[in-house]
């Protein structure tokens, strides 16, 4: 099994349906479930686009940080980008010696700096004022960069949007020019700058609208500088348009200002291969729907939660005979997936299986109400399913400080 859930078939995903029901009794739920093959073949989907363009590819991993996916990923990439220490120190033990680690964070920890050069590479500072108070604290090895922003936005949504009103994200454009004057940028010990001004993108285009605005504004940084990232947010999946416009912006940053480009995309490695995958524990009617409750919660999916969106859900199908309401299993009224219809009843025990959320969904769980995180699994070629981690009421009452088998008696 190898597909895209994001744009499979019917027959596609009735597939995928069946590998679900053959390997649900041996799953416990809630659990998160990755496709192995699928995560190696968009690898080798990103590296082409990245060799095509003649950049660079890194693996954002605050997307998905799960060691033995970065040890899928890492053959394939260049290096890891982090946003943490804790995400360098990860990247930095999965990579081989020649991957190099990326750092961006606006919460810049004074007592860290040491450790992220001991870690990093690259380092792109979030502001002007964070670059002029640790600047000299780096080691010699590493690369300096400033993330700017280039306030081009393409977001509805402000909670999303890197170029929102008064933004955390990046230095103007005019602080950058006025911070490093008409001196080269290397004169200040920069090297290079870091931009990221979007989100699950699927218009290439809107690279290059952004990179006309950089060499519109910033032109003379960019000719004396070394390197540029374009940060991530673009999925380069099967529904992405105007690719050609990518490696023309590409193109353009190579050959006008003798830049080495990295790009640094997340969601799109990962998303696609990961599966939520639930019991149904109850059905309550109520009026003229019938709503059933899971083992999860959207606090298992909060990428749901916080964009408001509705996962996607295997065997669902529009104008299905049997229509329900999907709801997780705490005490908050909210806590609901949507509204499915499938062809056939649900029962307390059936399966239900979401789709598409392999990305920004497990590093963001957590356990209101005491629910455990979900089991973590990983999903063979052979539709063989391994246990990767399980997490217990031990590990959960140690969390809080005191030892579930000496409160409970195990």
């Amino acid at each position: 099994m190898n597909s895209n859930p994001g744009q499979a078939t019917a027959d596609e995903l009735s597939d995928l349906a069946q590998v679900f029901a053959q390997i649900g009794a041996s799953i416990a739920t809630p659990a998160f479930v990755y496709e192995d093959a699928f995560i190696r073949s968009r690898c080798e989907h990103l590296k082409q686009i990245a060799e095509k363009a003649g950049c660079r590819l890194l693996y954002s991993v605050k997307a998905l940080t799960l060691p033995w996916v970065l040890e899928l990923i890492a053959p394939h990439v260049q290096g890891f980008s982090a946003s943490s220490l804790f995400e360098a120190i990860t990247a930095r033990n999965v990579l081989p010696a020649e991957g190099t680690v990326h750092l961006t964070t606006p919460g810049l920890r004074p007592d860290e700096v040491n450790k992220i050069s001991e870690y990093c590479d690259y380092i792109s500072f979030n502001s002007i004022s964070q670059w002029l108070r640790h600047k000299d604290e780096l080691s010699d090895h590493m690369e300096i960069g400033l993330r700017v922003n280039p306030e081009v936005s393409f977001l509805d949504d402000p909670r999303y949007d890197p170029c929102r009103a008064y933004s955390k994200l990046g230095a103007s454009t005019h602080a950058v020019k006025e911070a490093l004057g008409q001196n080269s940028a290397a004169s200040h010990g920069v090297s290079g700058i870091l931009i990221h001004n979007n989100c699950n993108a699927p218009d290439l285009r809107e690279v290059m609208l952004t990179v006309q605005k950089l060499e519109s504004e910033l032109g003379h940084v960019l000719d004396n500088s070394k390197w540029i990232n374009l940060g991530g947010g673009y999925l380069f999946d099967q529904d992405s348009t105007n690719l050609d416009a990518f490696y023309e912006a590409v193109d353009s940053l190579k050959s006008r200002h003798g830049l080495e480009v990295f790009i640094e995309p997340g969601s799109a490695f990962v998303r696609d291969a990961g599966f939520l995958v639930s019991t149904v524990l109850d059905l309550i009617e109520d009026g003229d729907k019938t709503i059933a409750i899971l083992d999860t919660s959207v606090n298992h999916l909060p990428e749901s939660f916080e964009y408001e969106w509705r996962p996607d859900v295997l065997l669902d199908i529009e104008g299905g005979r049997f229509p329900y309401i999907i709801a997780g299993s705490t005490c908050l009224a909210g806590d609901v997936f949507g509204e499915y219809a499938f062809a056939e009843p649900l029962e307390t025990g059936s399966k239900v299986v979401m789709y598409g959320v392999g990305a920004y969904n497990l590093v963001k769980a957590h356990t209101f109400n005491g629910l455990l995180l979900p089991s973590i699994y990983s999903l063979g070629v052979n539709g063989e399913v391994t246990l990767v981690k399980g997490f217990t009421l031990e590990e959960q009452s140690q969390r809080w400080g005191f030892e579930a088998s000496a409160r409970f008696g195990n």
